[in-house]
């Protein structure tokens, strides 16, 4: 039977000797007094993970492109959809223009998996147009023509970090793909195409991955970046050396989508409590994995009952949900750098918390990676306390999910409301009743 927050307060001095482990009651309750204030870590947290339905990819800061493998979390494939707009208007190529040769380049802005991997990249042009004012998503395809641009059919290292050198030209990292000169030459022929018919005679290309060697990767990219986009060199009949680029603008159009294979994951609490919908696996293990692939739900079911004895006469000094990751020492399939918590409105929307950056801020919202105590906090206070007051539009339910899901691949195993102390997903709560 639950013990009244009235009761828990009486004998918060006894408790103080047996210790805030609670956790056969219902509710969980266990206070202890810290100098004039109440704290419990004991509140009863219910989670399960599940498949995301779908997430906006749609012209997002950066873009994605690679493979690789996962034994927990399957496959995954990012790929890019993007127009393709002129880097200046009426180009002239002149007489005779001859193909030199073509290259595709992706300015890289950042990676995950394992750089010593070689992904298959390769490039085809598009059958279907991007349309602007149009949401695409992580699970939208376009038609394209099936054979690609590529040069070779390749696969790709990367190195990061490295600047490039062209010619005696040092340029930041980026990746270099040959295509085919055929292609290269087909761009020349179509001068009036290019200058006055583009969107249609080039509606964009579509980037992806078809294999890759030990774990993979998987790069973001800039794609409006001055490095990225297809650059033509070539001679005519009066010059020779010449180049013409064509890029992705600001304002056109592109997506990023990937596709995940579960199926093949070799972890058993991944398989029953995502694919099978198990929720019980959620009281030892948790899931969340970006590219829009799985996210957790996570419920307070008795916190407005837990402090309902004390009414309105209850101020909330902190709140913070603690996250504990369960794989810390992955050598390429490293944590998110940070993730966020999506508030669930009453009518089942998605809105921010009182206490989300949007409104706050960073360092007050927290949420990033503790590499030390290899763990991420969320300080909630202020929608615990519209919780309990029942002054806020939220549920009591949130969602966890990477930051950044649209363009990120990272993923993370952590603890489960279930296990002990240091390891379990639990709510931290600090308050004064007066």
């Amino acid at each position: 039977m639950n013990k009244s927050l009235f009761f828990g307060l009486l004998f918060s001095l006894s408790l103080l000797f047996l210790g805030c482990d609670n956790q056969n009651s219902p509710i969980g309750l266990g206070f202890m007094d810290q100098v004039g204030t109440a704290y419990t870590d004991t509140l009863t947290v219910s989670a399960y993970s599940f498949l995301e339905d779908t997430i906006n990819t749609t012209n997002l800061s950066g873009n994605v492109i690679g493979a690789l493998s996962d034994p927990t979390f399957g496959s995954t494939v990012a790929s890019i959809y993007t127009q393709i707009a002129m880097s200046a208007d009426n180009v002239n190529f002149g007489t005779n223009p001859v193909i030199d040769s073509c290259i595709f380049t992706l300015q890289i802005a950042g990676y995950y998996g394992d750089t010593n991997s070689r992904v298959a990249i390769r490039i085809h042009q598009l059958t279907e147009s991007l349309s602007k004012g149009v949401n695409y998503y992580q699970n939208n395809t376009l038609a394209y023509d099936p054979t690609p641009l590529n040069y070779s059919l390749s696969s790709y290292s990367i190195r990061p970090t490295q600047e490039v050198v062209v010619d005696t030209a040092i340029y930041s990292p980026h990746l270099r793909i040959p295509l085919s000169k055929t292609f290269g030459q087909y761009l020349l022929n179509h001068q009036y195409d290019l200058n006055y018919n583009l969107s249609s005679f080039l509606k964009g290309l579509y980037i992806t991955a078809t294999s890759h060697t030990g774990t993979g990767y998987v790069i973001l990219t800039s794609m409006t970046s001055s490095l990225s986009g297809i650059t033509i060199y070539y001679h005519n009949a009066d010059h020779t050396g010449l180049r013409y680029k064509l890029g992705c603008s600001s304002d056109g159009v592109r997506f990023n989508n990937f596709t995940h294979n579960y199926q093949i994951s070799t972890n058993n609490a991944f398989v029953q409590e995502v694919l099978n919908g198990d929720h019980t696996v959620g009281a030892s293990t948790l899931f969340v994995q970006g590219g829009g692939g799985v996210k957790t739900r996570i419920t307070f079911p008795y916190l407005e009952q837990a402090f309902a004895s004390l009414g309105n006469r209850v101020v909330i000094n902190k709140a913070e949900l603690v996250i504990k990751d369960l794989s810390p020492d992955e050598q390429y399939l490293i944590h998110p750098a940070g993730l966020t918590l999506q508030g669930i409105k009453k009518d089942g929307s998605i809105g921010y918390l009182p206490d989300d950056e949007y409104y706050t801020s960073a360092s007050y919202y927290g949420g990033t990676y503790d590499a030390e105590r290899h763990e991420y906090r969320f300080r909630i206070t202020k929608y615990v306390q519209q919780l309990i007051s029942g002054t806020g539009a939220l549920t009591n339910s949130v969602n966890l999910v990477v930051r950044g899901s649209g363009i990120r691949a990272n993923r993370l195993i952590f603890g489960g409301t279930g296990l002990s102390d240091d390891q379990r997903l639990r709510l931290e709560i600090s308050y004064t009743e007066y």
